[in-house]
């Protein structure tokens, strides 16, 4: 259980950990005040809540907390062969739910624990089932144990032949056999072009969503504003200038389901106008932070209108939105002040760089990337090949230079309908 332990809400955690207490101590004493006929009455409330709480988009969540609260129950009677048999097909059982949640090598130092202690059980009850009363020598221990040992070693050609055919993770379990590189596409709380060479493309789930369907490009997830660059790093100021939006387009109501994760950022249609959440915090420019990060599993309500345009009904602060360090590359320089000359009107300063980007022979890469602190210059002038973070921090950096305020979105953009769920890799 204590691979699981960690993804249980709070309830099944302590009915684990009272169960083990208290199953400990009546065995201390021989006596069982927990009945079986108790323990399944007891369960059956149970087992009716967290049925009502599955559905389609909160499946897993009800499953494990049922497993750990009956083998916390088991654990607190009367350890009988059977109950005995129970406690570890539980196990097991509560083992194997740990995998949706994290699958890494310590999970097979688990399994290598779990199949030796099951095996070395099965034998022993085995024969206790025959006879109460049966002693084990000092001998006889040792042949079990061996016993224990070579049943997963027999086990080994059975893996070797099944490994080919069986269906296979995402990801592998451990990543020191092949070293992979320290970015992967995604959701990040920083936007650094050129910090890697190389960036993997993540398949990794990020969240679920019950909500209308919507045409694919018009599913852009909101996270949150990169308003500060150094130059080719993008962070956020949480003191921002106070801003007055007007949203407009269709309204669309949203059922988010995020993974567990340490980001405190929460994912919304663009753009949300409120989350049914406690202890969220919102910003006026569109972002939805927890105050504190939990790292379990949690789902939110969100109201959004879907609109490509939010009109600003107070003056923007061209000030905040147009700062820049000192260090700008005479190139950029030089390219902006060609974007500024080109017109007065900034939506008009906008279409000339989006037309310089679109005939500009600029393509989508994730490999050979510039690095450096010029890796900016780079991009734009020499190699032109690079991920969303170049294309976004290079418009904006040249709009900044040019007199037009700007910021970055971090978010995702699409995502995969299905029949059971919505979901966004």
């Amino acid at each position: 259980m204590i691979p699981l332990f960690p993804w249980l809400t709070m309830f099944p955690r302590g009915a684990l950990v009272v169960g083990l207490i208290f199953g400990l101590f009546q065995d201390q004493k021989g006596s069982w005040q927990l009945k079986p006929w108790m323990q399944n009455i007891g369960i059956v409330p149970v087992f009716i809540y967290y049925a009502l709480q599955f559905s389609r988009a909160n499946p897993i969540q009800p499953v494990i907390s049922v497993l750990a609260i009956m083998l916390a129950v088991r654990l607190g009677g009367e350890k009988t062969v059977r109950h005995s048999l129970q406690i570890y097909a539980l196990s097991i059982f509560c083992f194997a739910s740990s995998s949706l949640f994290d699958l890494s090598p310590i999970f097979l130092i688990y399994l290598g624990l779990l199949l030796f202690l099951v095996t070395i059980t099965l034998v022993i009850l085995t024969f206790q089932s025959q006879d109460h009363t049966m002693t084990v020598t000092k001998a006889d221990l040792k042949r079990i144990l061996l016993s224990g040992l070579l049943m997963p070693v027999l086990a080994v050609p059975l893996i070797i032949l099944y490994f080919p055919i069986m269906p296979r993770t995402q990801m592998p379990l451990w990543h020191f056999l092949t070293p992979t590189p320290s970015r992967t596409t995604g959701y990040t709380d920083t936007v650094e072009p050129g910090s890697q060479s190389n960036v993997t493309e993540s398949l990794t789930l990020a969240f679920r969503a019950e909500m209308p369907s919507l045409p694919l490009n018009q599913l852009y997830w909101r996270g949150t504003v990169f308003n500060r660059t150094d130059g080719n790093k993008w962070t956020r100021l949480s003191q921002i200038p106070t801003e007055q939006a007007e949203l407009s387009g269709r309204q669309v109501r949203q059922v988010i389901y995020p993974e567990p994760s340490t980001v405190r950022t929460l994912i919304a249609l663009d753009r949300p106008k409120g989350i049914n959440m406690q202890r969220v915090t919102s910003s006026p420019d569109g972002v939805f932070e927890l105050s504190r990060v939990t790292g379990r599993r949690l789902s939110y309500d969100v109201e959004s209108q879907s609109s490509d345009v939010v009109t600003q009904l107070n003056p923007i602060n061209r000030k905040f939105y147009t700062q820049l360090p000192n260090r700008i590359p005479a190139r950029i320089r030089t390219l902006a002040s060609t974007i500024a000359n080109s017109s007065e009107d900034d939506r008009a300063r906008v279409d000339f760089l989006e037309k310089y980007f679109r005939n500009g022979d600029y393509r989508y890469s994730t490999k050979d990337l510039a690095t450096g602190e010029s890796a900016i210059e780079q991009f734009i002038f020499e190699r032109k090949k690079g991920n969303c973070e170049f294309f976004a921090s290079s418009f904006a950096i040249l709009l900044r230079a040019s007199g037009v305020p700007c910021r970055l979105v971090g978010g995702y953009l699409g995502g995969e309908y299905n029949q059971l769920d919505f979901r966004l890799l």
